[in-house]
């Protein structure tokens, strides 16, 4: 794999390649987009770039320099990331990362840091990275990849060349699926159709049985009463399979997927509320349905249930109880969809 193999991120690698022509790369950049877009492959082809025999605008993928960096095994470049288990990154590793740098290149003119997730530091490990990008060996190049950039310290951004990654287009992902994890046309084009520019997403979707709880949710809500909220609750457990694994952070997984099953299906009753026609549907197989559902409820309260759903996604980073933090949803956006006076 070597540049040419990143998908619709053709201004970015000509960025880079024009910076490797000219002799012009920095020593911080931050790649920043949502996940699933190829962030972390790009980190990779740019390092066997910058380390290839070959010192040319792109990889050579042969030589054994990019095999070595293909199978993480060489002594000039480290990978960062949190820890199993662990949703941040710790100073402990960012200590070893001080410990790397320090000693200067064993088998090229540079060294490499690359930190995924960099959005995760803790508050001692990011104020321990910046130290080291106030003072940066002059053979030092470090990558942070991000999925929030907000949740990157400002001080931490301003000593970083920030790179947008964009997302995929659902061509490119249904292609993905299909050539690559063996999906059919019918289905690989249902999951990228969900999978909002994300290959990373798309294929956790395919393997998740998404489409068919996609369905099901839609279903359930379009038929939903005031009254059902805690039922509902615990049916919304059961079918998302939501307490099946007792990895946490594969729990916040499922259940930011239901909440963004959540988010869309209220966006979708917004825009019929509004008659939009520009704006597509995201669930289009149910318009009509959704047409007349909107009409029962104001545009005021659909703003504030869509505001509650993005709520909730903040409390489920911040260790909260899922189950509760569900119900009190749920409890919350029946009430305002069926206030009376709507």
């Amino acid at each position: 794999m070597s540049f040419k193999n990143i998908s619709c991120q053709n201004r970015i690698i000509e960025l880079f390649q024009n910076a490797f022509a000219n002799n012009r790369l920095a020593h911080a950049y931050i790649f920043t987009g949502q996940e699933g877009v190829g962030k972390a492959s790009f980190s990779r082809e740019l390092a066997k770039t910058v380390f290839c025999r070959s010192q040319g605008t792109d990889a050579c993928d042969v030589c054994n320099t990019c095999l070595r960096i293909a199978g993480n095994n060489y002594s000039d470049m480290l990978v960062v990331q949190p820890e199993k288990n662990s949703r941040v990154i710790k100073i402990e590793q960012l200590k070893n990362l001080q410990d790397f740098l320090r000693i200067k290149p064993l088998e090229s003119r540079n060294k490499m840091v690359i930190i995924h997730s960099a959005d995760k530091m803790n508050e001692e490990a990011a104020n321990c990275l910046l130290k080291t990008l106030e003072e940066p060996p002059l053979y030092a190049i470090m990558i942070l990849t991000a999925t929030s950039l907000d949740a990157v310290k400002e001080t931490i951004r301003s000593r970083c060349q920030i790179i947008r990654f964009s997302p995929l287009s659902m061509a490119v992902v249904k292609n993905i699926l299909v050539n690559q994890y063996q999906l059919d046309n019918r289905q690989a084009e249902q999951v990228a159709f969900i999978a909002n520019g994300s290959i990373k997403r798309a294929v956790w979707l395919s393997q998740a049985g998404a489409v068919e709880k996609k369905t099901w949710l839609v279903e359930q809500l379009l038929k939903l009463e005031c009254k059902d909220n805690l039922t509902f609750s615990k049916e919304l457990v059961n079918t998302w399979h939501i307490q099946d694994t007792d990895v946490l952070e594969e729990k916040r997984t499922f259940v930011k997927e239901l909440l963004f099953s959540f988010l869309m299906y209220y966006r979708d009753l917004l825009v019929c509320k509004t008659g939009r026609q520009e704006s597509p549907i995201y669930h289009d197989g149910w318009k009509s349905a959704l047409t007349v559902k909107s009409q029962a409820v104001s545009e005021d309260a659909l703003f504030h249930i869509i505001q509650i759903i993005k709520t909730t996604f903040g409390y489920l980073d911040h260790n909260a109880n899922i189950a509760l933090l569900l119900e009190n949803m749920i409890t919350k956006i029946l009430h305002l969809q069926f206030r009376r006076n709507m």
